[in-house]
């Protein structure tokens, strides 16, 4: 099934119980931000449902294993989306977290969507999707562009170009963040960023 066709889900199913689930952009986000923080498993995969669930009540009736296998069955039907090409980049070119202005801006130009009023409405994959589809003139897509540029060669004719473009990719740089060698579930979640580079 195609984007287009397919059905956005908003229900899972884990045993006998059906949950109702709200996969908007910025719930995916705060359930990112959760997983890199230094938490027991329990915690996060407790708390990530509570953000994610709008009916709650049955919650407690799961094992700790159930509530991870509905935490994975909301991710693989809510959240993930279709895997690009890999790139060579070593270096990210976007962070959700730390891009929200320019993610914010660029939405505004080009489709009049204020994103802080659609907080809890809009779906993370038509998020995505829009993301995608954001066009070069945006901040958004110029800072990736910048941060993913290679430095020219010096040819003894260029070293202010290569000094311009090393000061902006400084300028732009993300701020390293350490793993603390978490595991579990922090896999579903550290793709997100890689998942909506389209092409570089």
């Amino acid at each position: 099934m195609g984007f287009l066709t397919e059905r956005m889900e908003t229900e899972i199913c884990q045993g006998r119980c059906r949950f109702r689930v709200n996969p908007a952009f910025d719930t995916v986000l705060e359930v990112q931000r959760l997983f890199r923080e230094q938490l027991p498993e329990t915690v996060k995969v407790e708390q990530a449902l509570k953000m994610f669930l709008i009916n709650r009540r049955r919650l407690p009736c799961l094992e700790f294993q159930e509530k991870v296998e509905l935490l994975q069955e909301i991710y693989k039907e809510c959240v993930k989306t279709k895997r690009r090409p890999e790139t060579r980049r070593s270096l990210p070119v976007l962070d959700f977290e730390e891009d929200g202005e320019y993610i914010y801006s660029s939405f505004l130009l080009d489709y009049g969507i204020d994103l802080i009023d659609m907080q809890g409405i809009l779906p993370w994959k038509k998020f995505i999707a829009l993301f995608q589809g954001l066009s070069e003139r945006t901040k958004i897509r110029e800072v990736m562009r910048i941060r993913g540029m290679e430095l020219p060669k010096y040819n003894g004719k260029n070293a202010k170009q290569i000094q311009e473009i090393q000061e902006l990719k400084s300028y732009y740089a993300l701020p390293v963040k350490g793993g603390g060698g978490q595991k579990g579930l922090d896999a579903l979640f550290c793709a997100l960023e890689s998942q909506a580079v389209k092409n570089g």
